[in-house]
């Protein structure tokens, strides 16, 4: 028994039906998908180039901020009375850091002289610290304002942002260090200007650790703890880029773009793949339910088209298996097709004229096997007389009934002369009666 999916075993509507779906549902399908993946390439593109474009504008504030805290510092190192306070701390009174000491963002002030020493300082407890080694002091006593390393601030919990500047008069040299502290805080503030969608992230990483960041659960973390230790690796690579797909534990698939600062540290951007790709996700999804509504009608419409095309097949194959019983076909359905003008009438046309021609020759051949039956009994009849006579049965036979016939003439004859015998005998005379 062959297999119902078998092609080969389908009906001929079935079969157009099939084709017409194939036809129609094929190229639609293949076109669908084309134009939706190139959809969510052009959006993911797009995405991307939003999402370094915000890293970049955090990176830029951040950047900007910091910069405006060096220039602070520059003004710092070159007030006079901080160079004479370095020059001659036992002669002259301390500096007065003025309004710099009441600015919000400002953690801390130092004045350091040449031996790395701080000897003055807002708070008044930094007095004393020194410094040796100090990325940010060695490089600003080398005449270059420079952004140190973001440090932990124990009192607050926060990082602290260092800024030093040198100490000198115009045109002279470097006599100390001057260096302002910053809060995470006002340098997150810088970075939160950049642009993120909803449930998107904005980080400050310092040589992979986590240094500002809207989530505070973040802060103060390695890249390698919170899950993205794969970035540690690209940002050595790149001061920027993306990566359109990181998983990020409890957080789900991540979209991520990367920028360093001028002053050495990254500005990263986390935006949620299921948002970032809404907009591509709704189209796919409607043009998945406009394709199954077109392939319904589709199906739809190749079922009604099949059946149309293949009735007339149907009503012929019916009058030709009427026609294989000895049966009449439907003649009223078969001059309804007839009476078409396409191949299907003209079909219909040769079948019914070779229907009737089959009868023709059907009864013919009929009349003739008839005739040939009875000329065939008649030989048949004298070829077995034939063959009976020519028998030694039969010879023996004849010969035994011949016999039995002259006995019996013989027997005859005997007993026809007795009785006259016996007939003289009676009349003779003196015999009684």
């Amino acid at each position: 028994m062959k297999p119902r999916l078998d092609p080969r075993t389908w009906t001929l509507g079935s079969k157009i039906g099939a084709t017409l779906v194939i036809a129609a549902l094929l190229p639609m399908a293949i076109i669908s998908v084309a134009a939706t993946r190139a959809g969510q390439n052009a959006v993911e593109r797009a995405e991307l180039t939003n999402a370094q474009g915000s890293a970049l504008v955090g990176a830029s504030s951040v950047s900007e901020y910091l910069d405006g805290v060096s220039r602070r510092a520059d003004q710092f190192g070159t007030a006079s009375d901080v160079i004479d306070f370095i020059t001659s701390p036992t002669t002259k009174s301390t500096p007065s850091f003025g309004a710099a000491k009441s600015s919000p963002d400002v953690r801390d002030i130092l004045v350091l002289n040449d031996k790395a020493t701080v000897i003055s300082g807002f708070p008044e407890s930094s007095v004393g610290d020194t410094y040796p080694g100090v990325s940010w002091f060695t490089e600003a006593l080398a005449g270059k304002t420079a952004v140190g390393e973001v440090k932990p601030d124990s009192n607050s919990g926060r990082f602290v942002f260092t800024v030093a500047s040198p100490a000198r008069r115009p045109g002279q040299a470097v006599v100390g260090v001057v260096s302002i502290g910053v809060s995470s805080d006002d340098v997150l503030f810088a970075l939160s200007q950049s642009p993120l969608i909803p449930g998107g992230q904005a980080l400050l990483v310092d040589k992979g650790r986590i240094v500002a960041a809207r989530d505070h659960l973040f802060q103060g973390h390695t890249l390698k703890e919170v899950g993205l230790g794969i970035l540690e690796k690209e940002l050595r690579k790149t001061p920027k880029g993306t990566m359109a797909k990181v998983d990020l534990p409890g957080r789900g698939t991540q979209v991520v773009a990367w920028a360093t600062t001028t002053t050495g540290t990254t500005a990263i951007i986390l935006e949620p793949r299921d948002v970032f790709l809404g907009s591509i996700n709704r189209l796919a999804r409607n043009a998945r339910l406009a394709m199954i509504a077109l392939a319904i009608l589709a199906v739809a419409g190749a079922i009604t088209i099949a059946r149309r095309l293949s009735k007339p097949v149907s009503a012929l194959t019916a009058a030709a298996q009427a026609l294989e019983a000895d049966e009449i076909p439907d003649a009223e359905q078969l001059e309804k097709l007839g009476r078409s003008r396409d191949d299907i009438g003209l079909l219909t046309r040769v079948f019914v004229r070779m229907a009737e021609q089959v009868v023709i020759r059907e009864k013919k051949l009929r009349e003739q096997v008839r005739a040939m039956r009875i000329e065939i009994d008649h030989s048949k009849r004298a070829e077995s007389v034939e063959a009976l006579t020519e028998s030694d049965f039969f010879k023996d036979l004849q010969t035994r009934a011949g016999t039995m016939r002259q006995k019996m003439k013989e027997d005859l004859a005997g007993t026809s002369e007795d009785s006259g015998d016996t007939e003289v005998s009676d009349n003779t005379p003196g015999t009684e009666s």
